[in-house]
Parts: structure tokens; C-alpha cells; sequence
């Protein structure tokens, strides 16, 4: 029995230490990412590079690792490189529409007009798409019933005549904010803003 307690103990501090050892690597990798979003605000490049590099070799299911490190090779004209970074934070999050921009802008720099057309026919089906999803959710807010008015009666008689009036008052229909998909998808605590889409010169915005 007491051999069976201390086993239990070991597999709980054995776990305990796990997660604590997880946790202190994503903060690495945060960190490193950080400062190599400083490097590419002064464009130091490679040092951004290097940054980014280090916090995907720590963490390497964070698609805005990617994106970033896509960035600064767009920016160095490595079309190659940008191409691949950008890819991996597609798959990765496979629903960030810009993504699919700058792919097709890097395929535009490449000169293949053939991929260019079909990443950014993507792009715009995308955006299509969410479109259509907002116009479908406010056009189900308005088609959504009034609640009911409340009876009230007009004087204390009235419950025993049966006799009732409807309060004047005008009902109160609480719409929903919609949700961006792109943070609510995000599976850290940072939230993600793809940069404009028109360019690749500005890099995520994290909180």
C-alpha cells in the first residue's frame, strides 16, 4: 500500500514538472518572439530572423511565429523563404484570409501569375465568405420574434372583470456582437491582427 502512495506521489511530481516545464518554454518562445519583433521594427532583419527562428525551434504549433519570420524575408526580397514561412502558418490556421494575400503576393514577386491568381481567387472566396456569413447573421436578427408584451391590468379590478391592458412600452431586442474568427480560433491568450491587405510592411499586433 505505501509502495503504491509513493508511485502515485512520483507520477503526480513527474507530471507537475511537465506541465511547469511546458509552460517556461512557451514563455521562451514568447520572449524571443517579442524581441524579434522589436528587430524588425528597426529593421534589423537578421537579427529578427534569428529571434523568430529561435522561438519556432521552442514552439512550433504557433502560426504567428510563421507569419512574422514570412514578413521579414518579404522584406529581404527571399521570396523562397517567405513562401514557405507563410505556407506553414497557412496550415496551421488554415482560416486567416490574409495569409492567402501574401502568398499570392509572393507568388506575384516570383512572377508566377498562375499561382498569384489562384491564392488570391482564394483570398477573395474568403472574404466572400465571411460576408456572407454576417449578412446571414443580421438577416436572422431581424427575423428573430418580438418577445411578447406583459399583460398588466389597468386597476385593481381588473383581474376580476378579465379585463386587461397592454403596457405601452416597446420591447428591447438585445443584438449580439459578432465574433472575429481569427481570435476567437486563437489558442494562446494573444490575440493575432494580420497586417493590412494591401501590404506586408506592418507585422501582427499582440495584446
Amino acid at each position: 500500500m505505501l509502495l503504491q502512495i509513493q508511485v502515485s506521489l512520483l507520477m503526480m511530481v513527474l507530471l507537475l514538472g511537465g506541465c511547469t516545464s511546458e509552460e517556461q518554454i512557451r514563455k521562451s518562445a514568447l520572449r524571443y518572439f517579442k524581441e524579434g519583433n522589436t528587430a524588425f521594427l528597426h529593421r534589423d532583419y537578421q537579427n529578427a530572423i534569428w529571434n523568430y527562428r529561435k522561438a519556432i525551434t521552442m514552439d512550433t504549433e504557433t502560426p504567428e511565429f510563421y507569419f512574422n519570420l514570412g514578413l521579414v524575408y518579404y522584406e529581404l526580397g527571399n521570396f523562397p523563404e517567405a513562401l514557405d514561412a507563410y505556407k506553414r502558418a497557412a496550415e496551421l490556421r488554415p482560416r486567416l484570409s490574409d495569409t492567402y494575400y501574401n502568398i499570392a503576393l509572393v507568388y506575384h514577386r516570383m512572377e508566377q501569375s498562375n499561382e498569384a491568381d489562384r491564392y488570391y481567387t482564394r483570398y477573395q472566396d474568403m472574404l466572400s465568405l465571411r460576408k456572407a456569413k454576417e449578412l446571414a447573421r443580421k438577416k436572422a436578427e431581424q427575423a428573430q420574434p418580438q418577445p411578447q408584451q406583459a399583460m398588466v391590468p389597468e386597476n385593481p379590478n381588473a383581474l376580476k372583470t378579465g379585463v386587461r391592458k397592454v403596457k405601452g412600452q416597446k420591447p428591447v431586442i438585445k443584438k449580439q456582437s459578432p465574433t472575429l474568427a481569427s481570435s476567437k480560433n486563437t489558442s494562446s491568450k494573444l490575440k493575432f491582427s494580420a497586417p493590412p491587405r494591401g501590404a506586408t510592411k506592418s507585422i501582427p499586433n499582440w495584446e
